[in-house]
């Protein structure tokens, strides 16, 4: 497979500080030489950035001005037969890899990997955490000229969503997943047949959406995992378990993008995080996952 690394070293709109360091960090950690020893091709990355002078006081606004880079940067490489890899800083750089998708096969269905639902508005959150709102975004429930600015001009549809791992989600976000069909697999539903359940919940959903985007916070795995994440899991899977989740997932969706997001090596020396980061896409793109 021919990939395509697009870097968004970014939390938010801020750089250079925190899980904005965690694409370097991945990268550094050997992703490409993991890839390539597992039969991959990478093309030269493509990196989204904020040029001096063109920031404005606005969050949302500049956020959305790297979705647009980064979605123009997947839908290209989709084009041009390249699998799209995403390194985002935070869960806030999902929105454009979805819209990347969408411009480019028609539509986008994403698969969430999250110890957190991320789908509050303005009117639930009760911290303001532009963090916790990326996937209510994509599914058009809050901050729709951040969506647009992503090339995501419709949202995705609750039937072509699913929300895997979670252990931690406000009453807020347990009220949403009620009201609205979206596939649902919970850390503690996660042991040993983890694979199997996966399959068993997406491969239903596959035709719902001609592309899918996988989306995967790394504090998904818990903090033994990863350390140092800003907001660790009170429960997760197994890392094998997690590992086959993942695998299962890529092979039951027409999987056309990947995004690994939240890792901020200041917190994690060993960088155990960034390894496993590596065998997340292994997992998902094919190839021996330690």
């Amino acid at each position: 497979m021919l990939i395509q690394p697009i870097l968004l070293p970014f939390a938010g709109d801020v750089g250079r500080w925190g899980a904005a360091k965690g694409p370097g960090a991945i990268m550094e950690a050997g992703i490409a030489l993991a890839l390539a020893e597992a039969g991959h091709t990478l093309a030269e990355p493509v990196v989204a950035g904020l040029a001096r002078g063109t920031r404005v006081r606005d969050q949302v606004t500049n956020i959305g001005r790297l979705a647009a880079q980064v979605s123009d940067a997947v839908a290209a490489a989709i084009g041009e037969g390249r699998f799209p890899l995403v390194l985002e800083g935070n869960c806030t750089g999902a929105v454009g890899p979805a819209g990347g998708v969408a411009r480019a096969k028609g539509g986008c269905g994403i698969v969430w990997y999250d110890a957190h639902g991320d789908m509050h508005s303005l009117a639930t959150t009760g911290t303001g955490l532009l963090g916790g709102m990326p996937y209510a975004v994509c599914l058009g429930w809050e901050f729709d000229d951040w969506r647009e600015a992503a090339g995501l001009s419709r949202p995705v549809r609750a039937e072509a969503a699913a929300l895997l791992g979670a252990s931690d989600l406000d009453p807020e976000e347990e009220a949403a997943l009620a009201a609205n069909p979206i596939a649902r697999l919970d850390a503690a539903e996660m042991g040993s047949d983890a694979a199997e359940r996966t399959e068993a919940l997406l491969a239903p959903r596959a035709a719902e959406a001609p592309g899918w985007y996988m989306h995967i916070d790394l504090d998904v795995a818990g903090p033994d995992n990863v350390p140092g994440a800003l907001t660790p899991a009170p429960l997760w899977p197994a890392r094998g378990d997690l590992i086959a989740s993942i695998a299962a997932a890529a092979k039951a969706v027409p999987l056309a993008c990947l995004g690994l997001a939240a890792y901020d090596p200041s917190g994690d020396p060993s960088g155990r995080g960034a390894r496993l980061a590596i065998d997340m896409a292994l997992a998902a793109l094919g190839g021996d996952a330690a």
